[in-house]
């Protein structure tokens, strides 16, 4: 049987990042992907390549889910940027009905547009508790915690404790580039031990859509049968040589390369565990 996966998330036309990136990733797995969308995001090139996020009407929301859950018995939902309150809260309905397995990554920052809708306390109250994985980056964990900048492991280690307390089974905290050092760490906690995931920098360029494809890779690793730790080590994997490979655009904010791992693979990449 071939694996399905549902994404609930926006377009990003540049193609590094939302629904095009989780779709890509899917396929470098083996899983067959289908997408709803929830807004679509374009750039201003008279503006500094500026974002402009539209939003797609809950009740277009509303149908493409009932479609694609009519259409494919899924393996997994993986949801991103949602953009409304009313968005995020058709999908909390869909995810109480099915109970699938289901990555949230919640996206409450874009790179370049600040913060674009408040969802926090939505999150928290309808999303967070149904979330078998949650991968916030470092400045979505400090918000859904309501702490000050995490900066280091053991900030990421107590933002994910706090973040597990409101529900989630388990969580992964993002350090990527944005966390000093030379290596780039990812904290996962599953409500009893504490995995550290590390691979050295290859460079420190930004990278528009490493976190949207480390979910999406975490959910296609689900789909597929991985038990999450694994889901989230060979999903480090894939990403990390995705931004190695990352091409440049005109934003000036480079977009991962999805099929790196396949067909650039870099030689110093390698996943550690402690």
């Amino acid at each position: 049987m071939i694996a399905r996966a549902l994404t609930v998330a926006g377009s990003d036309v540049s193609g590094g990042a939302g629904l095009a990136a989780d779709l890509k990733m899917f396929e470098e797995y083996g899983v067959f992907g289908t997408a709803a969308v929830t807004c679509i995001v374009t750039f201003d090139p008279e503006d500094g390549f500026n974002h402009v996020i539209e939003f797609i009407e809950p009740e277009v929301v509303n149908r493409q889910l009932d479609s694609a859950l009519a259409v494919h018995d899924f393996d997994v939902i993986k949801s991103g940027m949602l953009g409304s309150v009313d968005s995020a809260l058709v999908l909390a309905e869909r995810l109480r009905d099915n109970h699938l397995p289901y990555v949230f990554d919640p996206v409450l920052v874009c790179k370049g547009a600040g913060t674009m809708v408040d969802l926090k306390d939505l999150f928290v109250e309808n999303l967070v508790p149904l979330a078998t994985v949650i991968t916030p980056n470092l400045e979505e964990a400090a918000t859904l915690t309501g702490t000050a900048e995490l900066t280091s492991v053991e900030d990421m280690v107590e933002a994910a404790r706090a973040i597990h307390a409101m529900g989630a089974k388990n969580v992964v905290v993002k350090g990527g580039a944005r966390l000093a050092g030379e290596d780039a760490v990812d904290v996962l906690f599953d409500g009893e031990s504490v995995t550290v995931f590390a691979t050295k920098k290859v460079n420190d360029h930004l990278v528009n859509g490493a976190g949207c494809s480390f979910a999406s890779a975490i959910a296609a690793g689900l789909a597929t049968g991985l038990a999450v730790p694994e889901a989230v080590a060979r999903a480090k994997e894939t990403v990390a040589h995705g931004i190695a490979a990352a091409i440049e655009n005109a934003t000036g904010v480079r977009s991962l390369l999805h099929p790196a791992v396949r067909c650039f693979p870099h030689a110093d990449i390698t996943v550690t565990r402690s």
